[in-house]
């Protein structure tokens, strides 16, 4: 691929995502739901989140709050042929 390919790759928009978490439940439960209910998922509370680009992942960070923003610091890039094993 040349240079010139790469650099019309670099502006090609991508889905940033970050799942905090995941949990299953019954239609009924989901029909349930109330504002202000709590939805419990499987990570506890500190745990790192997941950095997903187009729904692949990418990397691994945690949560940090500045001037009242959610932010995402990315504490670990996947290789690869890391993000390959996680497909």
């Amino acid at each position: 691929m040349s240079e010139n390919s790469i650099n019309m790759l670099l502006d090609v928009p991508v889905k940033l995502s970050v799942q905090l978490g995941q949990t299953r439940m019954s239609v009924r439960k989901l029909l349930k739901l109330k504002k202000g209910k709590l939805v419990l998922l499987n990570r506890l509370s500190g745990e790192s989140v997941d950095v997903l680009v187009n729904n692949k992942l990418l990397a691994k960070g945690e949560i940090t709050v500045d001037s009242d923003k959610i932010n995402v610091r990315i504490s670990n890039l996947y290789s690869s042929k890391e993000r390959f094993q996680h497909l």
